[in-house]
């Protein structure tokens, strides 16, 4: 049963598409040369055969006998069938005066039509099948010198020698065409396969990966600038995105269930406390409180994982029209209230509208002046601004709080991670904020950076493109 075609190797489809282009060619270019070869000899055959009826003409037009009439010389007749042609002498009526063939040999088929067009010396050449074999025939009409039509002189010839010249080279062709076929499929299956190497190493990598789950494997590329070498290198890259991926999404999840045990080790601890009999009821208070305060750190490490969960599922965000200066007098006001150890201000504020989602840019702003006040000591300050620069709207928030260690610039925005001096100041910290920041200012086209403020504390500044009227 034929194997569809579909289900044929690529190589081996690529192999065949070769082929059948090729023998497309070649049947064109070999029926062309047959035909071009047939049309060359057949003409060559014709002239032949007319310049033989032509000599015989002029000499049968000699042999007149004292009557007046055709009287055809036996050994004028010999000599030219001795060519290899057939010839026939013929009175006007068509009535045979003289014939090369053996005696028994029956007559050439030749009709009124036959006579009639060579008398008006048309020289007209036709096939025609004389005991089983075909010839070619031309009559030409014999004339005396006064003009008078003495009679005709049919000469025919054999085309088996044509015919077998013209098999020849058909066979030829077609042996060739073949043969070259098959050259060409068995080459063209060979510089696929050679040309696929590198595809089925990629498949067969992607299969171990998919197996093994080791995405440090690479595919060995070729030469640059070749088109499955670009495939390789373009599957490597993948891959060293995966396997970055898969090591930061590693580290994520230690740092994730770490962070998620510790609250509940200590709401356990907690619980097991206040249910002891005996206890002071301050004393069962404060336990109560400590795994109050304990669940609400784990509920907001939760829905900050939530949210960025949701930010690598590609959530999409609402975008409109946002007075971006509006909304950071509002996160400014909020925060006053609840960080009332620090002074929190606005130096400046310049009108200023984005195509945002506003309450993930509210939660950008909120983020950035809760980490302010949060790492500030009592008595220190956080301070707003928001100018337009270039087309490009830059908002700044300033504290003179504990500051940021250089080796923990790099590593800021990693979700779970805590600089040292942060976590010595707050221990209860979830280190997401920061990446949830990150998040929404690149999903807005934008840019966050976090810098040492000259006068001591932090400086964080966020660059979102100004909505163009």
């Amino acid at each position: 049963m034929r194997l569809p075609a579909r289900h044929l190797p690529l190589r081996t489809r690529l192999a065949l598409l070769y082929t059948t282009l090729l023998a497309i060619a070649l049947i064109v270019f070999g029926g062309g040369l047959y035909l071009v070869l047939d049309n060359a000899l057949s003409n060559s055959f014709n002239q032949t055969l007319l310049g033989n009826a032509e000599h015989a003409r002029g000499a049968f037009a000699a042999d007149v006998g004292p009557n007046g009439q055709l009287d055809p010389s036996p050994r004028l007749l010999a000599q030219f069938a001795a060519t290899g042609g057939r010839v026939e002498v013929l009175s006007p009526t068509g009535t045979i005066l003289a014939d090369s063939a053996p005696p028994g040999t029956p007559p050439m088929p030749i009709n009124a039509g036959d006579l009639a067009l060579a008398a008006r010396n048309e020289h007209g050449v036709h096939d025609v099948s004389v005991e089983g074999d075909t010839k070619r025939l031309t009559i030409e009409p014999i004339d005396s010198v006064s003009g008078q039509l003495l009679g005709y002189v049919a000469w025919a010839e054999s085309t088996g020698s044509l015919r077998d010249l013209l098999r020849t080279v058909s066979i030829a062709l077609v042996a060739g065409g073949i043969l070259v076929a098959v050259l060409a499929f068995a080459a063209g299956w060979r510089l696929a396969r050679q040309a696929l190497a590198p595809v089925v190493e990629v498949t067969d990598t992607a299969r171990a990966i998919s197996l093994s789950g080791d995405f440090a494997a690479r595919v060995e590329a070729g030469p640059p600038g070749d088109e499955i070498s670009e495939l390789a290198v373009a599957f490597n890259e993948m891959l060293s995105a995966l396997e970055a991926n898969h090591q930061a999404l590693q580290r994520f999840l230690g740092d994730a269930s770490h962070q998620l045990r510790t609250p509940l080790t200590t709401i356990r601890a907690s619980l097991d406390l206040a249910q002891r009999l005996g206890l002071d009821e301050t004393e069962r208070r404060a336990i109560l409180g400590d795994a109050q305060a304990e669940a609400g750190r784990m509920a907001r490490l939760i829905g900050d994982l939530l949210a960025l969960a949701r930010a690598d599922a590609g959530a999409r965000l609402s975008f409109a029209p946002v007075e971006i200066d509006a909304v950071l007098l509002e996160c400014v006001r909020e925060q006053r209230q609840a960080a009332e150890h620090v002074r929190m201000t606005v130096e400046k504020l310049e009108p200023a509208i984005v195509d945002g989602d506003r309450d993930r840019l509210k939660e950008l702003f909120l983020i950035l002046l809760e980490n302010g006040a949060r790492y500030t000591p009592p008595g220190g300050s956080v301070s707003a601004s928001l100018e337009i620069r270039d087309g490009q709207i830059v908002v700044g928030v300033a504290d003179t709080g504990i500051g940021i260690d250089e080796a923990d610039r790099a590593h800021l925005f990693e979700r779970l991670y805590r600089g040292r001096r942060a976590r010595e100041m707050r221990p209860s910290g979830t280190g997401l904020g920061l990446a949830i920041a990150h998040w929404i200012a690149e999903a807005h086209g934008g840019t966050i950076a976090l810098e040492p403020h000259p006068g001591g504390g932090t400086l964080a500044v966020v660059t979102l493109p100004e909505r163009m009227p």
